[in-house]
């Protein structure tokens, strides 16, 4: 555990909030169009279905199940050599990435959900989140999983995935409203608009709607101005 208190912890979801999920779906697309056109065909098709019901999908489970662990390596491989040719973030990413960086006393991690070792190829394959310390859960409820790490102390004790950091200001910043169930009044969230409104009228008082990354560097500066 670092015992070293934050002035503050930045939390980002991966998927549409910092990964630019569509463009590496066609990234992956192109990939396996290389091994199997019909596969790579269906794979676009499931992940419109998915998208459009708003669900996680595991792009990588379901190319194992059609063509093994092995195939599967000699896909990921090539998946990381183009997606790092790329850029695999969503706009403002870099910007806000930056901005953290450049405060004192604060660090930043990645809370995803998913699948462990699809969540982790993704993270694998984008340029700028090298280093990132993250964590994949399966609590699709975010706010309650972060309520959890409070302690007796009244501060939040980050996980080991996270630093094992200790604070008491955790700014959370995500794309899905259902995510934000349970979060604390005194943490900062942030829902990035990514065209999922189902229960956006039940977010909590203390989350604000942004339409990019940009607005949330703005809106903090203005915050901690």
């Amino acid at each position: 555990m670092n015992n070293n208190n934050l002035a503050a912890y930045y939390i980002l979801d991966l998927d549409r909030t910092l990964f630019n999920t569509e463009k590496a779906m066609d990234v992956m697309r192109g990939v396996v169009a290389l091994h199997d056109s019909n596969l790579a065909s269906a794979l676009a098709q499931r992940f419109e279905e998915y998208t459009l019901l708003g669900e996680s999908f595991s792009v990588r489970d379901f190319i194992i199940e059609n063509v093994g662990e092995e195939e599967m390596a000699k896909i990921e491989v090539k998946y990381h050599e183009v997606g790092l040719q790329q850029d695999l973030l969503h706009d403002g990413a870099t910007e806000l990435l930056a901005y953290i960086r450049a405060k004192d006393n604060t660090e930043l991690g990645i809370l995803t959900y998913g699948s462990p070792q699809g969540q982790t190829m993704k993270i694998n394959a984008a340029t700028g989140l090298e280093g990132i310390p993250f964590l994949v859960t399966s609590e699709t409820f975010k706010g309650a999983l972060i309520a959890s790490w409070r302690q007796d102390d009244d501060l939040y004790h980050l996980p080991e995935e996270l630093g094992g950091f200790i604070t008491d200001s955790i700014v959370f910043v995500d794309d899905k409203p259902f995510s934000f169930k349970g979060l604390p009044i005194d943490i900062v969230g942030y829902l990035v608009d990514s065209g999922y409104d189902a229960g956006i009228q039940n977010i909590p008082v203390n989350v604000t709607i942004v339409k990019s990354l940009n607005e949330v560097i703005t809106l903090e500066k203005a915050r901690l101005a």
